[in-house]
C-alpha cells in the first residue's frame, strides 16, 4: 500500500511537470465563468470534507461569456483554491469569492477575485511564489501556481496577488472579454 501511494503520487508529479513545460493547446470556446468557478470549488471542497472553511461567493449578475480553454481554466481557479484550503488548515476560516466586470490595459474583462483568511504570504516571498518549483510546503512540488500564472497568460489575463501575512492573501486573476 505505501509503495502503490508512493507510486501514484510521482506519477502525479510527472504528469503535473509534463503538462507545465508542455507547451498549452488552447480549446477556446464562449462559457460562462460562475459555473467553471463552482465546479473548481466544489472539487477542492471535496478534498476537503471536513474543514471549516467558509466560502462567500459573491457574482455580478449578467457577466458575459469569456472566450476560454474551459478544462485548463478549471484547473487554474482549482489550483488557487487548494492553495487557499491549505492555507487556512484545518482551522478553517473565510474563502471570499468575487467575480466582476473590470479593466485592466484597455481592456475589458472579469475579475476573479480569491481571498482567504489564512496565514499569509511573507513579503519576501512574494516575488518567488509564481516560479516553478518554489513551495514552502512539506508535501509540495511547486507547480501549483506556476501553472496557474502559465494558464491565465496563455489566455492573454493576468494574476496579481496581495497578502496582509497573518490576515490571508488574495489573488486577483484577470481575463480579458474577447
Amino acid at each position: 500500500e505505501n509503495i502503490s501511494g508512493e507510486v501514484n503520487r510521482l506519477n502525479t508529479l510527472i504528469t503535473r511537470f509534463l503538462n507545465f513545460a508542455r507547451p498549452s493547446e488552447l480549446h477556446m470556446k464562449l462559457e460562462p465563468l460562475a459555473p467553471l468557478v463552482d465546479r473548481a470549488l466544489k472539487r477542492v471542497h471535496d478534498q476537503w470534507p471536513d474543514s471549516r472553511v467558509v466560502v462567500e461567493r459573491h457574482y455580478t449578475d449578467g457577466l458575459p461569456p469569456i472566450a476560454l480553454d474551459a478544462d485548463l481554466c478549471e484547473q487554474a481557479f482549482t489550483n488557487l483554491f487548494l492553495n487557499a484550503y491549505e492555507a487556512m488548515g484545518t482551522t478553517g476560516g473565510t474563502l471570499r469569492v468575487a467575480m466582476a466586470p473590470a479593466n485592466s490595459n484597455g481592456r475589458s474583462g472579469i475579475e476573479i477575485e480569491i481571498a482567504d483568511s489564512g496565514s499569509g504570504i511573507p513579503p519576501e516571498l512574494m516575488t518567488q511564489i509564481f516560479n516553478p518549483f518554489f513551495t514552502t510546503k512539506k508535501a509540495g512540488v511547486g507547480l501549483g501556481l506556476s501553472i496557474v500564472s502559465k494558464i491565465i497568460d496563455d489566455h492573454r489575463g493576468s494574476v496579481r496577488v496581495s497578502s496582509d501575512p497573518g490576515k490571508g492573501a488574495s489573488f486577483r486573476v484577470f481575463l480579458p472579454c474577447g
